[in-house]
């Protein structure tokens, strides 16, 4: 145990809350790609109107679309919105981005600390499909090292939520995909129907 302490004394929980952004990409090894600039906190997505929230786009003549109200469910079958859906994919993404910014911190430079090995086995009993979940019986674990690491997995996590996830590069490429996927399947269709137009009159005559 000794031992197993002293590696977790080199990543102290407090480093990581003080930490810059420019300090968690460095220690986490993002520093090697270049970040783009970054807007604090979640996109105002419903102030530009996305179909979904209301208004001109996707509802078609000014009408808000209608998402059924039982059409997703969480964990305990209760109905939520698209939007909350989403919510809870991404807290799960960024739980996982936050446990590989803290495996990676624990390999280090010069030596790997002990805890590395303990939430590799951790991770391989208890996979992780539900952040909070997953957070919540590491912090139950017997082991002090586990539950410390938990709360730097937390505070890691909202770090990387507020300061670190770009909103605007998701947005814009969730949106440019969409469009380019409809733009291909809209072609793929009517180059099919232009063969079957073709084979019916080669048939015909």
């Amino acid at each position: 145990m000794a031992a197993s302490v002293v590696g977790m004394t080199a990543h102290p929980l407090c480093a990581a809350a003080r930490a810059t952004p420019r300090q968690q990409r460095r220690r986490s090894g993002v520093a090697s790609m270049p970040m783009p600039a970054m807007r604090r906190g979640v996109p105002k997505t419903a102030s530009r109107n996305n179909g979904v929230e209301g208004g001109e786009e996707g509802g078609g003549e000014g009408e808000k679309m209608h998402v059924p109200e039982d059409a997703f469910k969480d964990g305990d079958g209760k109905s939520v919105t698209p939007e909350r859906k989403a919510a809870t994919a991404l807290t799960n993404l960024f739980t996982m981005a936050a446990v590989r910014v803290i495996l990676d911190q624990f390999t280090g430079t010069r030596h790997r600390s002990p805890v590395y090995n303990k939430m590799v086995d951790f991770l391989s009993v208890n996979p992780l499909r539900n952040g909070n979940e997953w957070l919540a019986k590491l912090m139950r674990d017997p082991d002090t090292d586990l539950r410390v690491t938990a709360m730097r997995i937390i505070e890691t996590r909202r770090i990387y939520a507020t300061s670190e996830f770009n909103w605007e590069i998701m947005e814009r490429v969730a949106v440019e995909g969409i469009k380019e996927d409809t733009l291909e399947m809209s072609r793929a269709y009517l180059t099919s129907l232009a063969s079957l137009k073709s084979v019916g009159e080669e048939e015909e005559g």
